[in-house]
Formats: C-alpha cells, structure tokens, sequence
C-alpha cells in the first residue's frame, strides 16, 4: 500500500457539477427548438384553413412541413445530448466516489486505472455526441467483456486483404483497428505472465509497415517470451510541423492510456511493459504525465526529447514502476537532443537529472535497437534483475 505523499494524482477529465449544467442548457435549447417546430407546424395549419390555394401556398405549405420535421429531428438530437451529460455526469459521480475510497486506502494502482476511465469517459461522450461512434478507431477498452478470438474475427473482416496476410503469416491477433492502423498481438492471449506493448515512432507507426513492426514482435516475443502487442492506436505525425505540434502526441497518449488499461483489466496478473521507439516515446511520457501510464516499465529507445523533467513528473503503474533510456551509439536523433533538453521541445531522458536508468553498450543507428543484443538481452530480463541494476542506478520515485 503507497502512502498519501507517493500516491498519484487523481486528474478525471469531466466534471460531474459541469455535465450537469451543460446538460440543462442543452435540454432548455431543445425545449426551445421543439416550440419553434409546434410554432410552424401550427402556422401551416393556420394558413390551410383559410382556403389559400394554388401552386404557391401549396409549395409553402410543403416547405413548412419538411422546415418543422428538420425542427423535430434537431429538438430530438438535443434531448439525446441532454440525456448523454446526464448519464456521462452520474459515471464521472461513480468513477470520482471510486478515487476517494482509492486514495483513503492507498490503492496506487486503482488510481492511475480510474484517471483512464474517466478518459474513456470523455472519448466515448464526445463520440456519442458527434455520432461518429464505430467511423473511427475500434478500441480494445470498447470491448471489455469480448473474448480476444472474437475480436480478432470481427477486426479481420473489416481489414483489406493484404493485411490480413501479413496478420496470419505472424501468427498475430488482431485487437484494434481503425484508420490508423491495426493493434496485433504476438503470443500467448490467454493468461500471458508478461504483456510488451511496443509503440512505434513517425515513420514506423503507419499501417504500411506492419509486417516490419511484427518482425520486431515475434523476435521480442522469442527473445523475453512474454506476449508482445504491435499497437498502432494513433496516427503518427508525417512531417515536422506536425511533429512540433502537441496534437498527434496528446490523441496518441490518451489511447495509450485507454489501451494499457483495457490490458490491466483484460490481464490484471500480467507484468506490464512499453517500449517506445523515437517519437513513441514522446506519446508514452505524455500518457504518463498527463493522467498515468499502467505501465511496471517503460522504455525509451532513440527518444528526441520526452515529457516531464524528471521520471517523478510521471506516473506508472505503482511506486517501483522503473523507467529506462536506451541510446544507440550512432543514433541521428541523439542530435536533437542538448544537455537536459530536446532541441524540439521536451526533456533529455538520458541526464542524471531525469532519473532514468540508462542501458549502455547499445551499438547502431535509429533502427538497430530490435535486433541489438544487449538491448533485447537487457529487456529479456526479470523485473529488477541484477542485470538491469547493473546497467543504471534505479529509478528513484
């Protein structure tokens, strides 16, 4: 059990107090709204009885019609947005009187798992509201009762065929799909005792270079047998620019987040490790300083600068949660990277300051960290092993 002063922040998204306020403006402007339909309604029917006639009244009275149905449709939609405040504020009441009880008996863990509950929240009410529920990223926290066979029958139907290819040749499984990509899963889906999730950078978290990212899994996979997931829950940004904007990184971290704790209640006995690769890293240690990564370790390999200004800005799955820095010794991005800072923003994970445990003896460029034996040698080990000591003091949270 943590104590007061090391438990994490709970940080919910809503307010239930705003939700509610927001949801008796909505069902006052549909009231409003539905008046105006009953209002032209009646005016068409006014008009009817005093025997006007012809092809000009009959075209108005067509136009009023079709007018108070559209009246009709948005007074409806109103009611809907009303009723989803309402609900979204009763479930942000439940999530809020769960993080009380959480931090009176310093549960660490159930903390950091409700912050991203109350993220789910916010995603799934904006979706309902924007009607664009299942356009988009078929997210594994959607499905929490849904077997992983099931799953991955449902998302292959919906995957072009070359995909599917790629998928069955790995041996994957698939448990999220959408425009950004496919989430594939190496190994054992059942009762794995250790889950890597690996979150790509720019140029390899595209939907085009799956097959390469399962490469990488199913040697991980062989190397640490634990079950490794190739997720692909955002769309990484094509060029600088957009790079240099928060925007990829702040949707990135918040499915990041939702993910690791669809894994946390899927798998709750299974060690939990990310490796982020190049801007991957940037996702993992925004999700982790934004609301809380469920994450026992996390790894930044070829990082161009992180979140935070100390692994203390982050918080992981629990107190012990260890967090390393992987450098390859003729790695490019190290150039994006000053003393404590990244040239393009962000801290330097690599500095004594940030509190990282470093794993030297990495040798290659940007893309040699997967196949590096003393980096899958280093992640092949058991949590706080002699080994991963040995190579970096351990993180201090």
């Amino acid at each position: 059990m943590a104590s007061p002063a090391t438990l994490p922040a709970y940080a919910p998204r809503l307010d239930p107090n705003e939700l509610r306020a927001a949801a008796s403006l909505v069902s006052s402007a549909g009231a409003t709204v539905s008046a105006r339909a009953r209002a032209t309604r009646e005016a068409a029917t006014a008009i009817s009885a005093t025997g006007f006639a012809g092809p000009a009244p009959d075209l108005a009275l067509v136009r009023l019609a079709d007018f108070s149905t559209e009246l009709d449709g948005h007074a409806q939609s109103l009611r809907r947005i009303a009723e989803l405040l309402i609900w979204a504020a009763r479930a942000q009441s439940a999530l809020d009187a769960a993080a009380h009880a959480a931090q009176a008996a310093g549960h660490y863990r159930i903390i950091v798992w409700l912050n991203a509950l109350s993220m789910q929240l916010d995603t799934e009410l904006a979706r309902e509201i924007n009607r664009t529920r299942g356009a988009g990223f078929d997210a594994l926290v959607n499905h929490p009762d849904t077997a992983v066979h099931e799953l991955h029958a449902h998302h292959m139907s919906t995957l072009p065929a070359s995909t599917q290819a790629v998928i069955d040749a790995a041996g994957g499984i698939v448990l999220e799909a959408g425009p950004s990509g496919s989430t594939v899963l190496v190994g054992d889906s059942i009762d794995p005792a250790r889950v890597i999730t690996m979150v790509a950078g720019a140029t390899t978290g595209h939907p085009d270079s799956l097959g390469h990212e399962l490469q990488k899994a199913q040697l991980i996979a062989q190397r640490t047998r634990a079950t490794v997931v190739v997720w692909q829950g955002y769309q990484p940004p094509k060029t600088l620019p957009r790079a240099l904007s928060p925007a990829s990184a702040s949707e990135g971290a918040v499915n990041l987040a939702m993910f690791q704790a669809a894994l946390e209640e899927r798998y709750p006995d299974a060690q939990k490790t990310v490796v982020a690769h190049s801007y991957g890293t940037v996702v993992a240690t925004r999700a982790a300083q934004r609301s809380g990564l469920l994450a026992d370790e996390l790894w930044l390999l070829g990082s161009p600068g992180v979140y935070g200004e100390s692994v203390n800005d982050l918080t992981l799955a629990g107190p012990d949660s260890q967090v390393f820095v992987v450098d390859a010794d003729r790695d490019p991005i190290l150039a994006l990277r000053r003393g404590n800072q990244g040239v393009l923003g962000g801290s330097s994970p690599s500095t004594a300051s940030y509190g990282a445990t470093v794993v030297e003896g990495v040798t290659g460029d940007h893309s040699s960290y997967f196949t590096d034996e003393a980096f899958l040698t280093a992640l092949s080990q058991p949590p706080g092993s002699k080994l991963q000591k040995s190579v970096g003091s351990a993180v201090e949270r």
